[in-house]
């Protein structure tokens, strides 16, 4: 037993199976494939993240860049017109305005500089028209301009002053303040002058029919003779006849007419007849299709989207007739053309442009004025993305404002509307009185 176990210690071990080359090499060479491929893969994916974060940040940087850009030239845009606003500088420095107006002693030129300044600054802000009616004597003082000797004093100086009034007139709360102090009959006495310039008659014309707008100055302009005295002004001459001064004559007169007995008992007769013969006009007029829209016709734009409409729709149709289209696009383009031609001047000219002046007149510090032009401009950069939105709803609505412009200009020439009117005649007749 013992010698047994002795050889079996004493007897060598077996060594395993030996593995042939060929089959070693193929072993080694299926390892370093599936490194490789592990590699590939490892390196794939790392290439792939780096791509998506690449294209994300490029999406972004896409994005954000321009919004960025537009934003700087934003805040240039705001800081520049802000600084810049006349009305807010008048208001700010008015003192210095007003004491050159009030001085007797003032230089010619430097009061014509001021008053062409506060002329520009009182058509932008509301707040410098209160001002400017608040302020002791001055008033007094532009309406004495405007009866000063054109040579003395100088037509343009004369021309802003009569300007500023008008400026004033145009804000209800001022057309109040004026009619208690009884400025309407001074307008009135001016406009009635033999001395005044058409151009004064003109302009203070249009502020008594400021002045009429307000409800609390009907009675006291019947009093003062107001349809006669303008009535007068607008027979004296063909360079004074306005389609706005015509219709407040008409309007005026009626209210006079329906007036109690015992007030019209106070007019002078020929107020009376006047009063009667315009509410007869007036009458006549009621009987035509949007009278009572008449006057806001103009003014508020829906004239010009009535016209850009009818032209975006003929020229929906005549292009699609030109073209040979189906009935169907024919019907789509006439349809989206009108769409667009009408409402794309009703969300720029009555909304935006509307809306901008407002907030334009109300705003009264240059810090107001900048986060105003700022919001204006940043509020232009969809405008961009809305465009192609258009261009694709309504391929033809270039055109068809094209067309919509054109009659509506055509149209106020015909009409011999107040907006093709210009005041240069007026001017050269002031001047020449002057020489």
């Amino acid at each position: 037993m013992i010698v047994r176990s002795v050889s079996r210690l004493a007897a060598p071990t077996r060594r395993a199976p030996r593995i042939s080359r060929p089959v070693r090499a193929d072993f080694r060479a299926r390892l370093c494939t599936n490194a490789s491929e592990s590699g590939t893969f490892v390196q794939s994916a790392r290439l792939g993240s780096e791509e998506a974060g690449e294209s994300l940040f490029s999406r972004i940087s896409a994005h954000l860049g321009p919004l960025v850009i537009w934003t700087a030239v934003s805040v240039q845009v705001g800081t520049f017109f802000s600084a810049g606003d006349e009305g807010v500088q008048i208001l700010i420095h008015l003192d210095e305005f007003t004491s050159v107006v009030l001085d007797p002693s003032a230089e010619k030129a430097k009061l014509t500089e001021r008053l062409e300044r506060v002329s520009r600054g009182s058509a932008l802000n509301n707040s410098l028209r209160l001002r400017l009616i608040d302020t002791p004597g001055l008033i007094e003082r532009l309406a004495s301009f405007t009866q000063g000797d054109p040579k003395t004093l100088g037509v343009t100086a004369q021309n802003h002053a009569a300007k500023i009034l008008e400026n004033v007139s145009a804000l209800p709360e001022a057309q109040a303040r004026l009619v208690a102090d009884g400025w309407h009959s001074t307008l009135l006495e001016i406009i009635d002058s033999p001395r005044t310039t058409l151009y004064v008659k003109k302009t203070l014309t249009s502020a008594v029919c400021n002045i009429a707008s307000h409800p609390d100055a009907l009675v006291p302009l019947a009093r003062a003779s107001t349809l006669s005295v303008v009535h007068d002004e607008q027979e004296s001459s063909t360079l004074l006849r306005r389609q706005k001064v015509a219709l407040t004559l008409s309007r005026l007169g009626a209210l006079i007419a329906a007036l109690p007995q015992e007030t019209l008992a106070t007019l002078s007769t020929r107020e009376r007849e006047l009063a009667a013969s315009y509410a007869e006009v007036e009458a006549e007029a009621a009987k035509q299709p949007l009278h009572q829209v008449r006057s806001t016709l103009i003014q508020s734009g829906v004239l010009l989207y009535l016209h850009t409409a009818a032209g975006g729709a003929a020229w929906g149709f005549f292009e699609s007739i030109r073209l040979r289209d189906t009935r169907a696009q024919l019907v789509q383009n006439v349809v989206r053309t009108s769409l667009v031609t009408c409402f794309v001047p009703i969300l720029l000219v009555g909304g935006v442009v509307t809306t901008y002046t407002h907030f334009n007149k109300t705003t009264d510090t240059v810090m107001e004025k900048f986060k105003l032009y700022f919001t204006s401009s940043m509020a232009l950069y969809p405008a961009g993305r809305l465009l192609q939105w258009v261009e694709r709803f309504a391929p033809l609505w270039l055109g068809g404002h094209i067309v919509g412009f054109v009659s509506f200009f055509a149209w106020t020439l015909y009409t011999e509307s107040d907006l093709l009117k210009t005041d240069r005649e007026l001017g050269e007749t002031a001047s020449k009185r002057a020489a």
